[in-house]
Protein backbone atom coordinates (compact mmCIF):
# COMPACT_ATOMS: atom_id res chain seq x y z
CA UNK A 1 0.00 0.00 0.00
CA UNK A 2 1.07 3.71 -0.77
CA UNK A 3 0.04 6.36 0.59
CA UNK A 4 -0.89 9.65 -1.61
CA UNK A 5 2.73 11.48 -0.33
CA UNK A 6 4.74 8.44 -1.83
CA UNK A 7 5.26 6.76 1.58
CA UNK A 8 4.19 2.84 2.66
CA UNK A 9 1.76 1.88 4.04
CA UNK A 10 0.65 -1.18 5.55
CA UNK A 11 -0.44 -4.01 2.84
CA UNK A 12 -3.95 -5.84 3.29
CA UNK A 13 -2.45 -8.94 5.10
CA UNK A 14 -1.58 -6.41 7.84
CA UNK A 15 -4.74 -4.52 7.46
CA UNK A 16 -7.63 -7.35 7.53
CA UNK A 17 -5.93 -7.66 11.46
CA UNK A 18 -7.16 -5.02 12.61
CA UNK A 19 -10.68 -5.86 13.71
CA UNK A 20 -12.93 -8.99 13.11
CA UNK A 21 -13.53 -9.61 9.15
CA UNK A 22 -16.87 -8.98 7.83
CA UNK A 23 -16.87 -11.97 5.20
CA UNK A 24 -16.53 -14.43 7.72
CA UNK A 25 -19.37 -16.54 9.90
CA UNK A 26 -17.61 -16.82 13.25
CA UNK A 27 -17.30 -20.20 15.64
CA UNK A 28 -18.66 -19.29 19.18
CA UNK A 29 -16.77 -20.78 21.66
CA UNK A 30 -19.16 -21.74 24.72
CA UNK A 31 -16.39 -20.38 27.44
CA UNK A 32 -18.16 -18.18 30.48
CA UNK A 33 -16.09 -17.30 33.51
CA UNK A 34 -15.86 -14.50 37.10
CA UNK A 35 -12.68 -13.35 36.26
CA UNK A 36 -12.88 -11.01 38.96
CA UNK A 37 -14.91 -10.10 41.77
CA UNK A 38 -15.66 -8.85 45.53
CA UNK A 39 -18.70 -8.28 47.79
CA UNK A 40 -19.00 -5.52 45.41
CA UNK A 41 -18.12 -5.54 42.07
CA UNK A 42 -17.31 -8.63 39.24
CA UNK A 43 -15.90 -8.36 36.16
CA UNK A 44 -17.04 -11.30 33.68
CA UNK A 45 -16.65 -13.11 30.35
CA UNK A 46 -19.55 -13.82 28.87
CA UNK A 47 -18.18 -15.30 25.21
CA UNK A 48 -15.53 -16.22 22.43
CA UNK A 49 -15.98 -15.52 18.62
CA UNK A 50 -13.35 -17.23 17.09
CA UNK A 51 -12.26 -15.94 13.20
CA UNK A 52 -9.47 -16.97 10.72
CA UNK A 53 -7.70 -13.91 11.24
CA UNK A 54 -8.43 -13.70 15.87
CA UNK A 55 -11.03 -14.02 18.39
CA UNK A 56 -13.46 -11.45 19.72
CA UNK A 57 -14.49 -11.90 23.33
CA UNK A 58 -16.46 -10.23 25.61
CA UNK A 59 -16.35 -9.15 29.11
CA UNK A 60 -19.30 -7.82 31.46
CA UNK A 61 -19.00 -5.48 34.27
CA UNK A 62 -21.04 -5.14 37.31
CA UNK A 63 -21.25 -3.33 40.31
CA UNK A 64 -23.30 -2.61 43.63
CA UNK A 65 -24.34 1.00 43.91
CA UNK A 66 -22.02 1.71 46.72
CA UNK A 67 -18.62 0.90 44.41
CA UNK A 68 -19.03 3.38 42.35
CA UNK A 69 -19.90 6.60 44.64
CA UNK A 70 -20.74 9.43 42.01
CA UNK A 71 -19.68 7.59 38.64
CA UNK A 72 -20.77 5.37 36.72
CA UNK A 73 -19.37 2.28 34.77
CA UNK A 74 -18.29 4.11 31.88
CA UNK A 75 -15.99 6.07 33.52
CA UNK A 76 -13.81 3.26 34.32
CA UNK A 77 -13.91 1.68 31.18
CA UNK A 78 -13.63 3.88 29.06
CA UNK A 79 -11.45 7.00 31.00
CA UNK A 80 -14.51 9.62 30.37
CA UNK A 81 -13.93 11.69 33.73
CA UNK A 82 -10.25 10.74 34.18
CA UNK A 83 -6.96 10.35 32.43
CA UNK A 84 -7.84 6.46 30.66
CA UNK A 85 -9.46 3.59 31.46
CA UNK A 86 -9.45 1.62 35.34
CA UNK A 87 -10.70 -1.77 34.12
CA UNK A 88 -7.11 -3.17 33.19
CA UNK A 89 -7.13 -5.46 30.48
CA UNK A 90 -4.52 -7.98 29.97
CA UNK A 91 -3.77 -10.90 27.29
CA UNK A 92 -0.68 -13.55 27.40
CA UNK A 93 -0.58 -15.91 24.61
CA UNK A 94 1.54 -18.86 25.23
CA UNK A 95 4.76 -18.13 23.15
CA UNK A 96 5.37 -15.32 25.52
CA UNK A 97 3.78 -12.15 24.15
CA UNK A 98 1.45 -9.72 25.59
CA UNK A 99 -0.78 -6.57 25.07
CA UNK A 100 -3.18 -4.91 27.10
CA UNK A 101 -5.03 -1.61 27.04
CA UNK A 102 -2.78 0.49 29.80
CA UNK A 103 -2.04 3.39 27.58
CA UNK A 104 1.82 3.35 26.31
CA UNK A 105 2.32 -0.04 26.83
CA UNK A 106 1.37 -2.14 23.57
CA UNK A 107 1.62 -0.35 20.35
CA UNK A 108 -0.32 -2.81 17.84
CA UNK A 109 -0.44 -0.51 14.45
CA UNK A 110 3.23 0.39 15.36
CA UNK A 111 4.83 -1.28 12.76
CA UNK A 112 2.78 -2.80 9.58
CA UNK A 113 5.33 -4.90 8.65
CA UNK A 114 4.77 -7.18 11.65
CA UNK A 115 2.28 -9.64 10.94
CA UNK A 116 3.17 -11.53 13.78
CA UNK A 117 2.72 -8.08 16.26
CA UNK A 118 -0.37 -8.60 18.61
CA UNK A 119 -3.58 -6.60 17.60
CA UNK A 120 -5.54 -5.85 20.93
CA UNK A 121 -8.35 -3.43 21.45
CA UNK A 122 -11.67 -2.74 22.42
CA UNK A 123 -14.65 -2.90 19.81
CA UNK A 124 -18.11 -1.71 20.69
CA UNK A 125 -19.86 -1.82 24.12
CA UNK A 126 -23.08 -0.85 25.74
CA UNK A 127 -23.79 -0.41 29.74
CA UNK A 128 -25.63 1.43 32.20
CA UNK A 129 -24.84 3.06 35.23
CA UNK A 130 -23.85 -0.15 37.02
CA UNK A 131 -23.31 -2.96 34.37
CA UNK A 132 -21.56 -2.76 30.84
CA UNK A 133 -20.11 -4.95 28.35
CA UNK A 134 -17.15 -4.24 26.60
CA UNK A 135 -16.05 -6.62 23.10
CA UNK A 136 -12.05 -6.69 22.78
CA UNK A 137 -10.67 -7.62 19.64
CA UNK A 138 -6.97 -10.28 19.77
CA UNK A 139 -5.04 -11.26 16.45
CA UNK A 140 -3.25 -13.36 15.55
CA UNK A 141 -4.86 -16.13 16.82
CA UNK A 142 -3.19 -17.85 19.80
CA UNK A 143 -0.78 -20.23 19.94
CA UNK A 144 -1.17 -23.84 21.33
CA UNK A 145 -1.53 -24.02 25.16
CA UNK A 146 -2.94 -21.55 27.40
CA UNK A 147 -4.27 -17.80 26.55
CA UNK A 148 -4.07 -15.76 29.97
CA UNK A 149 -6.89 -13.08 30.34
CA UNK A 150 -5.73 -10.54 32.93
CA UNK A 151 -8.24 -7.75 34.71
CA UNK A 152 -7.65 -5.73 37.55
CA UNK A 153 -9.98 -2.22 38.75
CA UNK A 154 -8.28 -0.87 42.05
CA UNK A 155 -11.30 1.37 41.45
CA UNK A 156 -13.88 -1.26 42.52
CA UNK A 157 -11.93 -3.25 45.20
CA UNK A 158 -10.86 -5.97 42.16
CA UNK A 159 -7.70 -7.49 42.67
CA UNK A 160 -5.57 -8.35 39.79
CA UNK A 161 -6.53 -11.94 38.62
CA UNK A 162 -5.32 -14.37 36.00
CA UNK A 163 -7.67 -16.62 33.88
CA UNK A 164 -6.50 -19.06 31.40
CA UNK A 165 -8.16 -20.46 28.35
CA UNK A 166 -7.58 -23.37 26.21
CA UNK A 167 -5.52 -21.49 23.44
CA UNK A 168 -5.13 -24.53 21.07
CA UNK A 169 -8.81 -25.65 21.06
CA UNK A 170 -9.87 -21.56 20.60
CA UNK A 171 -7.07 -22.13 17.61
CA UNK A 172 -8.76 -25.40 16.79
CA UNK A 173 -12.32 -24.05 16.44
CA UNK A 174 -11.24 -21.35 13.35
CA UNK A 175 -11.17 -24.33 11.13
CA UNK A 176 -15.24 -24.35 11.21
CA UNK A 177 -15.27 -20.62 10.58
CA UNK A 178 -17.50 -20.29 7.26
CA UNK A 179 -15.94 -17.79 4.46
CA UNK A 180 -18.92 -15.99 2.93
CA UNK A 181 -17.09 -14.33 0.50
CA UNK A 182 -13.33 -13.02 -0.58
CA UNK A 183 -12.11 -10.27 1.70
CA UNK A 184 -11.96 -6.71 0.33
CA UNK A 185 -10.35 -3.86 1.99
CA UNK A 186 -12.19 -1.05 3.15
CA UNK A 187 -10.19 0.94 0.87
CA UNK A 188 -11.19 -0.53 -2.11
CA UNK A 189 -14.99 -0.23 -1.70
CA UNK A 190 -16.68 2.83 -2.85
CA UNK A 191 -18.67 4.24 -0.18
CA UNK A 192 -22.73 4.45 -1.18
CA UNK A 193 -24.55 7.47 -2.43
CA UNK A 194 -26.83 9.64 -0.01
CA UNK A 195 -29.93 9.39 -0.85
CA UNK A 196 -31.96 12.59 -2.13
CA UNK A 197 -32.95 14.80 0.68
CA UNK A 198 -36.49 15.59 1.14
CA UNK A 199 -37.98 18.54 -1.24
CA UNK A 200 -38.29 21.79 1.19
CA UNK A 201 -40.22 25.11 0.58
CA UNK A 202 -37.19 27.80 -0.05
CA UNK A 203 -38.07 29.56 2.97
CA UNK A 204 -37.08 26.35 5.46
CA UNK A 205 -34.78 26.17 7.47
CA UNK A 206 -33.44 23.06 6.40
CA UNK A 207 -33.31 24.42 3.12
CA UNK A 208 -30.50 27.11 4.11
CA UNK A 209 -27.99 24.79 5.82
Amino acid sequence: MHFLDGSEGPDDEWERRHSAPENEAPVAVPVSAVLARSDTAAVTLTGVQVFTTGLTFTLGVRCRPEALGSGDISDLLWGHRGPGPQVLVGVELADGRRASNVPGSVHAFADPGDLDGLVFHHGSGSGGQLSAEQVWWLSPLPPAGPLRLVVRCDALGLPETVTELDGTALRAAAERVVTLWPWVSPRGVEPPQPPPGPELPADSWFART
